[in-house]
């Protein structure tokens, strides 16, 4: 019988989890997960993680990109396959606060508790110390399938050597997105994305 399947494609947003969990309840046995998002928000990210681990037989598939939010998501697979030519990458989250001093400190607890999340959850997925993945995280660290695979981000590489279809989305907002990356988003006209409130 074939694996059913469930595709994380573009932003993860409010509801996302849910719908995921959803999915996984209406098909306790294997599954198989679809990625190529360059994230969201970090709350679902994580929600999205703890749905597959519990549900213990979810193949993810990076096909494109699984970045931010996506990439601590695809960790709750119980095997993670990787496209030849795909990327995985992992930061801090971040957010945005207004108001007064109170209320941004208020957004910086949120943010420092929502780090700890991520950078427990990948050294729990890969098996890297926990200072190791702090010090990925604070740098934007992107990694190309042979890189994620030597890290134990993933668990084998598949396709062809054919260029993955990565989400459609400005790849300039992020700190060190690869320059192909950024160059592709310009060609394609991929304009500016606003991106949902909450913690990403």
């Amino acid at each position: 019988m074939m694996a059913e399947g469930y595709a994380i494609e573009g932003e993860i947003l409010e509801g996302s989890a849910r719908a995921l969990r959803d999915f996984l309840g209406a098909n306790p046995g294997p599954v198989t997960v679809l990625i190529n998002s360059y994230g969201g928000i970090a709350a679902e990210g994580a929600a999205m993680m703890a749905a597959l681990e519990r549900h213990g037989a979810a193949t993810v598939q990076i096909d494109g990109i699984a970045a931010s939010a996506a990439s601590l998501a695809a960790m709750g697979g119980s095997k993670i396959e990787m496209h030849k030519q795909g990327l995985m990458m992992i930061h801090e989250p971040r957010g945005l606060a207004w108001g007064v001093a109170d209320a941004h400190r208020k957004s910086a607890g949120v943010l420092d508790q929502m780090t700890s999340i991520y950078a427990a959850g990948y050294a729990r997925a890969t098996g890297n110390p926990e200072d190791w993945v702090r010090d990925w995280m604070r740098s934007e660290t992107w990694l190309n399938a042979d890189e994620a695979l030597e890290l134990h981000f993933i668990d084998a590489i598949e396709g062809s050597e054919g260029e993955p279809v990565f989400a459609a989305f400005d790849y300039g907002q992020f700190m060190n997105a690869p320059r192909d990356l950024v160059e592709l988003a310009k060609k394609q006209g991929w304009a500016l994305k606003p991106q949902s409130e909450g913690t990403r």
